[in-house]
């Protein structure tokens, strides 16, 4: 048991050492006590210059009037709290405060003393503000929580869901009345991951985790692979209160990864069906050629052909290019006079990179030669493009047609042109092709089966 004098040493150490202003009166009013805190905010260093003074003096204003009405008000209710008062300081200095009073009575229920406890304003006023924007930013948190496309929720020490915000009872597929106080490990999972779940729910206690892949289960059943994030969340006395956890749904990721392996995959084996078409062009064009400057400038013309396929596809993510699009792709390297002599119609198909490939370098050849030496060589030549699919939609049919052109005599040799027309671009879609050189003009026409040129 404490001794009465070590008790009131105690009491009397509390009085003088408290951060806020303290002071007892007589029931008139008078000063009989008052602490440092108190002492200072009015401006006197020393609190013997404070007892015997009325406190009424001490308020700025009507101080006797604020008194009596005080005295009124305490006869009727012994405690009034936060009454805004303008302490007046010997050197004439105002400041703001909030005082709390409370009426003493002796034994009889006379008034003894009052008792006032006072805040500066200035204090309270930037209190007031931390708590205001502590206020918000517990809400602004709360609604990212809430509207946050990842599953979070808070357990227990022992696991039991303490919280979880909109985005896990969709994920898991819970109703909110099921999740709250159940046990998280019994909702989400897995029989053969428990183990692994309460040593991440223990590591989580020491200090937060760096994102994981775990297994979950949902409601039904079925079995996810998610991104999980662990932090502890701690009491005002540092003690562990609650484990946050996030989970985060990585089959968009997933599905990503594998798209881009894929593509890769799709790269690799283009290059190499490239590399092989640049060689073959390469050697017909050179063997074919008089001197280096024709070879140059043909071999550049085709590799150009072949680059305008493949900024098409690959600005389709290799997934096939509308044959539209691929003949206007071609023909930008003529004049808007030629162009405008070409009259494209038919069944206008998406096709797969191999037939854009071939079908490219097919109509470059057919082009170039057109302004060369064909029709649209002449004022008045023109060319009929036209792309058919039969009635039975199994073979699709490119048909180039030039009239009003010179005439035209059949070569004594077959160049590259020839080649690529009659052999390298029927031979890649399996298809067959026609090339004949009537006086009115060039005819050419490539077949191929459907399931060849279309997207699979």
């Amino acid at each position: 048991m404490v001794p009465e004098r070590a008790r009131r040493m105690i009491v009397e150490d509390n009085f003088e050492l408290a951060p806020c202003g303290l002071a007892v009166l007589s029931p008139g009013g008078v000063v009989l006590k008052a602490n440092r805190a108190f002492c200072r905010w009015i401006g006197c260093a020393e609190p013997k210059r404070v007892r015997g003074r009325n406190f009424a003096d001490l308020i700025e204003g009507e101080g006797a009037a604020f008194f009596a009405e005080l005295a009124v008000a305490l006869a009727r209710a012994p405690e009034l709290d936060d009454v805004f008062v303008l302490l007046r300081g010997e050197s004439g200095q105002v400041r703001p405060a909030y005082v709390n009073f409370v009426l003493r009575r002796d034994e009889a229920g006379a008034p003894a003393s009052i008792h006032i406890a006072a805040t500066r304003g200035e204090s309270r006023a930037f209190h007031e503000a931390e708590l205001e924007r502590g206020k918000r930013a517990a809400e602004q948190l709360a609604a990212i929580v809430s509207t946050s496309a990842d599953a979070i929720v808070s357990v227990d020490p022992q696991g039991r869901v303490l919280n979880a915000n909109r985005a896990f009872s969709e994920i898991f597929q819970y109703e909110p009345a099921e999740i709250a106080g159940a046990n998280l490990a019994d909702l989400i999972v897995p029989e053969e991951c428990r183990a692994d779940y309460e040593g991440k729910l223990a590591s989580a206690a020491l200090g937060a985790t760096k994102a994981q892949i775990v297994r979950r289960r949902r409601k039904d059943g079925a079995v996810l692979d998610l991104s999980l994030s662990t932090a502890p969340i701690r009491d005002d006395s540092g003690d562990l209160a609650a484990v946050s956890m996030i989970y985060r749904d990585i089959a968009p990721l997933t599905r990503a990864a594998e798209h881009i392996e894929f593509l890769l995959r799709e790269v690799n084996h283009r290059s190499k069906n490239l590399l092989a078409v640049v060689q073959a062009v390469a050697r017909q064009t050179a063997r074919l050629s008089a001197d280096p400057d024709a070879f140059i400038d043909r071999f550049m013309s085709r590799l150009s052909a072949i680059g305008c396929s493949h900024d098409l596809l690959v600005s389709r993510d290799w997934r096939g290019v509308r044959i539209a699009d691929l003949t206007r792709n071609q023909f930008s390297q003529l004049d808007d006079q030629a162009r405008e002599r070409i009259e494209i119609s038919g069944d206008l198909l998406e096709i797969n990179p191999r037939a854009a490939e071939s079908y490219g370098l097919a109509l470059h050849e057919l082009s170039t030669n057109a302004v060369k030496h064909g029709a649209l060589s002449a004022p008045a030549g023109k060319v009929d493009l036209s792309f058919h699919l039969d009635r039975d939609g199994k073979f699709y049919t490119l048909s180039w047609s030039e009239s009003g052109g010179p005439p035209v005599t059949a070569p004594e040799r077959s160049g590259f042109g020839g080649t690529v027309l009659t052999r390298m671009a029927p031979l890649a879609i399996q298809g067959e092709s026609v090339l004949d050189f009537t006086p009115e003009g060039l005819r050419y026409r490539l077949s191929a089966p459907v399931a060849e040129i279309v997207m699979g």
